[in-house]
């Protein structure tokens, strides 16, 4: 066996006899020391931050400061701080401050200041409306670079559910919210009892000294029980509302919907945040996060949070939104079946767009095991009725406000009427934005619709698996949904940016150059 000399520091002659580099002394002084820029290399994403964030126009941020007292944390380099910090990952305030320490690239943005947690987190939650407003500024620059291209405006539209900084545990019906505060009340009586006995006993012993006895765990129970308190009354308003909305609608409010909404729950540690499901099937407090990305790049161009678990309601507010962003009209929309409903596709055709929203019914038309559902059963608009799988006619028999119904009056004698129906007759509603419905699963289920629906996955589906899985956006560090409709907001700049870095560098362009122009 061939045995190899070991050489170790302390044989500094044998070193030598490796090739090893060697690098300066880490004690050497420098006569013409280099700057922070230095050893950030071109091209760096710190440096694309910090081009675009000195393009913005920063006016309602630095209006809320004073001329007097001491000296703040330039804006600039604040938002620029939470720009790349979100943009990579990093999003808690303490570990911001900590990287304006220890990271020469978050030095490099800072100027070699180090903003404290507190100035940092201060800054996000008071200014997260402008930065809204920063997040369109954006997205002008994502046109002015043509990376939107307008006049070809075609989005997708989808929601995520991310977990809310809030316990499911601490999520309580009204009932349990009485019950939690009879608990609390209980504890404060016990600590109080004691508290006196302890002055009792002191008085004895110490004549007029001090004492400061009394337990620290009193206030944080006198908070909690305030908590408790304000929880209760913001549910009985909430359940009021319910109340209300219901009997706006219908008129009235069945047995079911009172349960319903007597065993209405309101989180502790966030209000706004409610149970939702998630897409494992797991049930927990979240909120549900909107997002429109345009197709070809990937770039987001409208975003919301919501705490509503349904997508129904969000889908023309998102379009909205997409138009008044980008100050043009969107020409094409796709969305899953969550968005779909026969007022939003009548709404989305009044707008002038071509819509592409996935039918939850669609795998039942021509299906054998759903061979006498409604979508099986073909509409006639000339002689305004319907005919059956099996030919028989359903004529109209009832027309009420928007809705229309149809009847057949030859069930008695067919032979499948078991497997179409448990009434005496076959009986089919019509509403009447339903040709909208028909006209959308038609294009659906074509061979270039299905085409394009499937794009649809490659790219809004992608950015929210970019968010969660790259940048490690599970969940919200703010609370109350006005927080982390802001801190959405946020998430979304930094992947806006990122995309901006790509494109910039896939077509060799000089950004300064680009938006000074």
């Amino acid at each position: 066996m061939v045995e190899f000399p070991m050489f170790t520091r302390k044989n500094k002659g044998e070193i030598k006899m490796i090739k090893f580099k060697e690098g300066e002394s880490r004690q050497q002084g420098i006569l013409f020391p280099n700057t922070i820029e230095d050893y950030i290399p071109k091209g760096h994403l710190a440096k694309l931050v910090l081009t675009i964030v000195e393009s913005l126009n920063l006016k309602k941020i630095v209006a809320k400061y004073s001329k007097l007292g001491q000296r703040a944390v330039d804006p600039v380099i604040l938002v620029a701080i939470l720009f790349y910090g979100y943009s990579i990952g990093v999003r808690s305030s303490r570990k911001l401050a900590m990287s304006c320490e220890d990271r020469l690239d978050f030095m490099y943005l800072a100027a070699g200041l180090k903003p404290s947690y507190k100035t940092i987190s201060e800054f996000r939650r008071e200014n997260l409306e402008e930065v809204k407003e920063l997040f369109q500024e954006i997205i002008l620059i994502g046109i002015k670079l043509g990376l939107v291209k307008i006049g070809n405006i075609n989005v997708s539209i989808d929601g995520s559910k991310i977990r809310a900084n809030a316990s499911g545990k601490l999520s309580k019906d009204e009932e349990g919210l009485k019950k939690l505060l009879k608990d609390v009340e209980e504890k404060v009586a016990t600590i109080m009892s004691e508290a006196e006995n302890i002055d009792r006993k002191e008085d004895t012993e110490n004549g007029n000294a001090r004492g400061d006895e009394l337990p620290k765990e009193l206030n944080k129970l006198k908070n909690k029980k305030e908590t408790i308190k304000q929880a209760i009354n913001e549910l009985k308003k909430e359940k009021e509302q319910l109340r209300k909305d219901i009997i706006e609608k219908k008129g009235n409010i069945t047995k079911a919907e009172e349960k319903k909404i007597e065993k209405r729950k309101i989180n502790l540690t966030d209000n706004n945040a409610p149970y939702m499901k998630e897409r494992v099937g797991c049930i927990r407090t979240n909120y549900n996060g909107q997002a429109s990305v345009e197709e070809d790049e990937q770039f987001i161009l409208a975003n919301d949070v919501t705490a509503d678990c349904n997508d129904k309601k969000q889908l023309i507010p998102m379009v909205n939104q997409t138009e008044e962003n980008i100050g043009a009209n969107v020409d094409k929309a796709k969305a899953d079946s969550g968005y779909h409903s026969a007022q939003n596709l009548a709404d989305v055709n009044k707008m002038g767009i071509d819509a592409y929203i996935d039918d939850p019914n669609r795998q039942r038309v021509d299906n054998d095991n759903y061979k006498y559902d409604k979508v099986n059963f073909k509409y006639d608009p000339k002689s305004d009725s319907y005919t059956c799988p099996e030919g028989k006619k359903l004529e109209l028999k009832s027309q009420k406000d928007d809705k229309s119904t149809y009847k057949c009056k030859d069930c008695g004698l067919c032979p499948v009427k078991a497997s179409c129906t448990k009434s005496k007759t076959r009986i089919i509603e019509r509403n009447k934005n339903e040709h909208f419905v028909e006209e959308n699963r038609d294009k659906i289920l074509s061979k270039e619709g299905k085409k394009k629906y499937q794009k649809r996955m490659h790219t809004v589906e992608p950015v929210f698996g970019n968010l969660k899985f790259n940048l490690g956006f599970t969940q919200f560090l703010l609370r109350g949904l006005k927080n982390v409709k802001g801190e959405f907001n946020l998430m979304c700049i930094a992947h806006n940016i990122r995309k901006i870095g790509s494109y910039v560098t896939r077509n060799n362009m000089d950004l300064r150059l680009c938006l000074g122009s």
